[in-house]
């Protein structure tokens, strides 16, 4: 078992060996080949990387659903499907839309001042489709963009064989988008960047992928823009109580996502440690994806330390998923800054979160929770200021810029002013 106790500031330094980042040079170097063949020959490498990756025989006519594909994939899956579905929409929905910003404006002395929001033209969406489906990560990925008002949506997922999960297709068709192409991987990332014959090139590139998916968000940044660079699954459990085993059961629902999954567990008690710590172990055997979770569960870290000191292990780890099973969460929270997301109390689970509560689930991982947010509808919205002076409001603020202008040794730009005063 991986253990650490924190007892000072200066103990967080140890945390540091056990975050530090994969060295991904080969697989970078991958990816770069990747980008370059579809930048320069589009569809034609685009459909040799699909045969080569997905077994499938990729071509202009069949890399993009069909109308056929979609009405096969409604009529097949059940309406209890479609009611979750349809529950899980609307929870997702009403929550984007109530934090949704808005164009504002203010006046003061004859000048109005404001930010106008826009919404960007083209989305590229990517959900996995690899080692399993996640029609969840359609919902979390289509919704903001929907709510947000691009005007068209691009879905791209890998297609093993050709076949597309059908809760995905029905997902799209509740929205009305057309456009879902039937290719994964950084090939995906580098079309939608850059465009092909067959896949159009977007605006904003979204969604959660592997390790090649997040490498080719990163290179073609600047051509496009990204929500984030997303790595291996994360969550941080923080405790001062054990009596019930839950933390256990939360650790291992992350452990299952893949073998480099990390999960940490922080409490300021030798007992919830050594509690929590035996009970996930023998769940990481026992799961029905134990074959994940034996290995992720080696990834784990115990960390015992004092509640004083728990805001500061937090904001090193900057976990994606972070719980708060602690006397006062609220005041405690004052303790820290970095988390992707923060679930309160002994019943606000991860999981729900992961499908119905309502915020997304597309998070910052890998420490990026420092600098990065959420997935939401600001990932595909713009902000433009708006300025407007009247005769008066500009000639009593033109004298200083005047001189600001001339500090700068940018003499045009005083002249500017000069000449409308």
């Amino acid at each position: 078992m991986n253990y650490l106790e924190i007892n000072t500031k200066d103990d967080i330094e140890k945390l540091k060996s056990y975050l530090k980042q994969n060295n991904y040079e080969e697989q970078e170097n991958t990816v770069r080949q990747i980008i370059k063949d579809i930048k320069e020959k589009k569809d034609e490498a685009l459909f040799e990387y699909c045969q080569k990756f997905d077994n499938f025989n990729a071509n202009h006519n069949n890399i993009k659903v069909s109308d056929y594909e979609f009405e096969q994939a409604i009529n097949n899956i059940t309406q209890k499907q479609k009611d979750i579905i349809l529950y899980a929409k609307e929870k997702i929905e009403n929550f984007h839309r109530a934090f949704l910003p808005k164009t504002c404006i203010i006046e003061q002395n004859g000048i109005i001042l404001g930010t106008r929001i826009t919404s960007v033209k083209k989305a590229g969406l990517y959900i996995p489709g690899g080692k399993a489906f996640y029609p969840s990560t359609a919902l979390m990925t289509i919704i903001p963009a929907y709510v947000a008002g691009v005007e068209e949506i691009n879905i791209c997922t890998p297609a093993q064989d050709g076949y597309i999960n059908e809760l995905l297709l029905y997902i799209a068709k509740l929205y009305d988008i057309k456009n879902v192409f039937k290719v994964g991987g950084a090939q995906a990332i580098a079309a939608l960047a850059y465009g092909t014959q067959s896949i159009p090139k977007v605006d904003v590139i979204a969604g959660p992928g592997n390790i090649y998916v997040a490498l080719a968000k990163k290179l073609v940044y600047g051509e496009v823009g990204i929500d984030s660079i997303a790595g291996p699954s994360e969550v941080m459990i923080v405790a001062d109580n054990c009596e019930k085993l839950y933390a256990a059961y939360d650790l291992l629902s992350q452990a299952e996502h893949d073998i480099n999954a990390k999960v940490y567990y922080l409490s300021f008690n030798d007992e919830c440690i050594k509690k929590i710590s035996e009970k996930f172990f023998e769940l990481s055997k026992l799961t029905n994806r134990s074959n994940i979770t034996s290995k992720s569960a080696l990834n784990a870290l115990f960390i015992k330390s004092t509640r004083d000191l728990a805001g500061c292990i937090i904001d090193e780890i900057a976990p994606e998923h972070l719980e708060l099973q602690v006397k006062d969460p609220y005041i405690f929270m004052n303790s820290f800054k970095n988390a992707g997301a923060i679930f309160i109390g002994d019943y606000s689970c991860e999981t729900l979160g992961d499908y119905v509560a309502g915020p997304n689930h597309t998070l910052p991982t890998s420490q990026t929770a420092k600098f990065s947010s959420v997935l939401s509808a600001e990932t595909f919205l713009k902000k433009s200021s708006i300025v407007h002076y009247s005769y008066e409001s500009m000639k009593k603020d033109a004298p200083f810029a005047i001189e600001f202008a001339e500090y700068e040794g940018l003499f045009a730009h005083a002249q500017a002013l000069k000449v409308r005063l």
